[in-house]
């Protein structure tokens, strides 16, 4: 299981950004604020392609990953797969059952820098982050590496753990098929006079729902799996849909338990960033209360049919609070 992410400084032709990065954090504001009203994109599908196909490559440490940033620019990311490094985290023992950190310190412990990733960064926390670095100050697309804990297990996943977390994952779609929320939506969607056929449902940080995940939460993250399966067959079914509708789901939190029964139920994990990449002007998105800037990204990349997430509360412009379920129909 991962241990976070380490994001790296980027280099700009060779250089170190003490070189090259703004003078200032108002100039560098000044320029965020300039090219983002002048509908520059931060999220463009054609940079989010490249650094895909990089992905795609087999990296080793050493290797570049370049990244077109917000100004217009090449920056670097030198891949450093199987780097060893200490980091300081709480053991999952230090935590009460709501989540709260009982220890007041943290545990040193020896990490090794895994596959490299996407980070992405939103406009607000672009500007917000100029407070404490300026080296990233046009990068909302960065490269970070997961960090695992050194000598760490490989996780494996049994049949019979297989079969007991679909019983538990099928009951609790039944469920949540009876209630009231599913009818409602589902009322919405039948109503819907769609220009075309939906041919693909994909679900965005859905989060990690087998019991075997480790994860307390993971009956939330379960019913919005059963969404997905949901929505699927609704689609299907009431023609709204092609004859045979196509599920995908990025989160790169996933179990091993959680990827079988997906594998079970017909859902396709995909990585970051092809969940982004599928979306076109004919899918259904759904995402619910994710811990990346999705919306941002999606506005960048497409306009979906059908939307399906969290409303925004603008009690605080600044710091957005998410309330019920919204669906957003094109």
């Amino acid at each position: 299981m991962s241990m976070g992410s380490c994001l790296d400084r980027p280099r700009r032709d060779g250089q170190d950004a003490d070189e090259w990065k703004p003078s200032t954090a108002e100039e560098a504001a000044a320029n965020i604020d300039e090219w983002y009203n002048a509908g520059r994109l931060l999220f463009p599908r054609d940079n989010l392609q490249s650094i895909h196909d990089q992905l795609q490559k087999p990296l080793k440490s050493g290797d570049l990953i370049y990244v077109r940033a917000f100004d217009g620019s090449m920056y670097e990311y030198p891949v450093r797969i199987g780097e060893k490094q200490g980091t300081y985290v709480f053991d999952d023992e230090d935590f009460d059952e709501d989540g709260l950190a009982r220890a007041t310190e943290r545990k040193k412990i020896d990490t090794v820098l895994g596959v490299p990733h996407i980070y992405y960064t939103s406009y607000e926390s672009l500007k917000q982050g100029l407070e404490w670095s300026l080296s990233r100050a046009y990068c909302p697309i960065g490269i970070a590496h997961f960090m695992e804990r050194a000598g760490q297990e490989v996780v494996t996943v049994s049949e019979v753990e297989v079969e007991a977390e679909l019983k538990s994952f099928r009951d609790i779609t039944s469920k949540w098929e009876d209630g009231d929320t599913w009818r409602g939506i589902k009322s919405t969607l039948l109503s819907l006079d769609l220009c075309c056929k939906i041919p693909k449902v994909i679900g965005m940080a859905c989060g990690r729902f087998t019991a075997t995940s480790g994860y307390d939460w993971y009956e939330r993250s379960a019913v919005q799996h059963a969404l997905l399966i949901l929505l699927k067959r609704m689609l299907e079914e009431s023609g709204l849909g092609t004859e045979q509708v196509a599920c995908y789901a990025q989160d790169p939190v996933y179990s091993p338990a959680d990827q079988a029964v997906m594998k079970e139920l017909g859902i396709q994990e995909v990585n970051d960033p092809e969940g982004f990449l599928q979306m076109d002007d004919s899918s259904l998105v759904f995402c619910c209360s994710p811990n990346i800037c999705v919306k941002q990204i999606m506005a960048d990349m497409a306009r979906p049919s059908i939307i399906i997430w969290c409303s925004v509360r603008e009690d605080d412009p600044k710091y957005s609070s998410y309330g019920a379920l919204s669906l957003i129909l094109d």
